[in-house]
C-alpha cells in the first residue's frame, strides 16, 4: 500500500488549478466548482485565497479575479522540470556540487534553505556542507540562481568538487540516499497509479476529479523532488519507470478536468 506524502490541502488545489491555467488565473465564481468537486467549504477556499495572497503567491489583479506571482511560478517551473531531461543518469563524471552554509543564520532562513537543497537532492556530506553529484544539466551558476530564487540564503556558497577522497566516495554513494526504500516507494506508486488508470472509466466524474488530482499530483511531486541520482548510486532507473506512467496519468487526468474546467471558462 503506498503512504501518500502530497495533500490536496485548499492551498496545493488552488495553486495546482491555477497552475494549468494559460493565464493562470482564478475566478471566484469558480469556487463553488472547486468546493463540489472537492468536498471543501467555499469560506476555506476564500480564506485560503486571502492567505496566500498574503505569502506573495498570488495577486488580485482585479475584483474576484486572482493570479500566479513570480514567486509561485518560479515553483511552478520547479514542479514542472520532470517533462524535460534534467540530469545524466548513464554518463556521471563522479564530480560533486557542494553547498556550504554559514553559522549564525536565523532558523527560519536555514529551514527554507534546507527545504530548498532538499528539493534538488542534497543532502548532509559534512558538517554545514550539503553536497549531490554533479549530474544535473544545469551548470553551477545556473543551478545556484534557481536555488536562490527559490530561497537559498544568500550568504551560501555552492561550488564544484573536483577531486573527493575514495573513502567519502564510497560512504556518500552508499549511505546519504535510502535507495532501497525509494525505490520500494517507487513500485507502490506505479502500482496504485497503473490500478486507477484501469478504473478511472468506470467512476463518477467528481470521483475522478479528486482521484486524479490527489494521486496525479502526489505523482508529480514525487518526480520533482527526486535526487535525480546517476545508474551507480540508484542502479535501477524507478524514475524512468515512475515518469512513464505519469505521463500517461497525466494526460489522462488533464482530458477529464478540461471537459469541467472548459464548463467554467478556463483557459487550459
Amino acid at each position: 500500500m503506498y503512504q501518500f506524502t502530497y495533500e490536496p490541502t485548499p492551498k496545493n488545489i488552488l495553486l495546482d488549478l491555477m497552475g494549468v491555467n494559460k493565464r493562470h488565473e482564478l475566478a471566484t465564481s469558480q469556487l463553488g466548482f472547486i468546493s463540489d468537486a472537492f468536498d471543501v467549504s467555499t469560506n476555506n477556499l476564500r480564506v485560503t485565497l486571502n492567505r496566500l495572497v498574503g505569502t506573495g503567491l498570488i495577486t488580485q489583479n482585479r475584483r474576484g479575479i486572482y493570479s500566479l506571482t513570480e514567486k509561485a511560478l518560479s515553483k511552478r517551473a520547479f514542479i514542472n522540470r520532470w517533462k524535460n531531461n534534467t540530469f545524466q543518469y548513464d554518463n556521471w563524471d563522479f564530480r560533486w556540487i557542494a553547498c556550504h552554509l554559514p553559522k549564525r543564520t536565523s532558523r527560519a532562513v536555514r529551514k527554507k534553505s534546507l527545504m530548498v537543497l532538499e528539493w534538488y537532492g542534497f543532502t548532509e556530506g559534512l558538517d554545514h556542507l550539503l553536497i549531490r553529484p554533479n549530474n544535473l544539466t544545469l551548470s553551477h551558476a545556473e543551478l545556484t540562481d534557481v536555488l536562490i530564487t527559490l530561497g537559498l540564503e544568500a550568504n551560501a556558497h555552492c561550488f564544484v568538487l573536483q577531486e573527493v577522497s575514495d573513502t567519502l566516495v564510497d560512504q556518500w554513494g552508499h549511505h546519504l540516499w535510502d535507495i532501497e526504500r525509494l525505490d520500494r516507494e517507487y513500485d507502490a506508486l506505479v502500482d496504485t497509479l497503473e490500478s486507477s488508470l484501469a478504473n478511472l472509466a468506470s467512476k463518477p466524474v467528481k470521483v475522478s476529479l479528486s482521484e486524479t488530482c490527489r494521486l496525479g499530483g502526489e505523482a508529480i511531486h514525487r518526480l520533482a523532488t527526486d535526487p535525480l541520482l546517476p545508474k551507480v548510486i540508484r542502479p535501477q532507473n524507478k524514475y524512468q519507470e515512475l515518469k512513464n506512467i505519469v505521463r500517461k496519468y497525466d494526460r489522462t487526468g488533464r482530458n477529464i478536468w478540461l471537459e469541467q474546467l472548459q464548463k467554467l471558462g478556463v483557459d487550459t
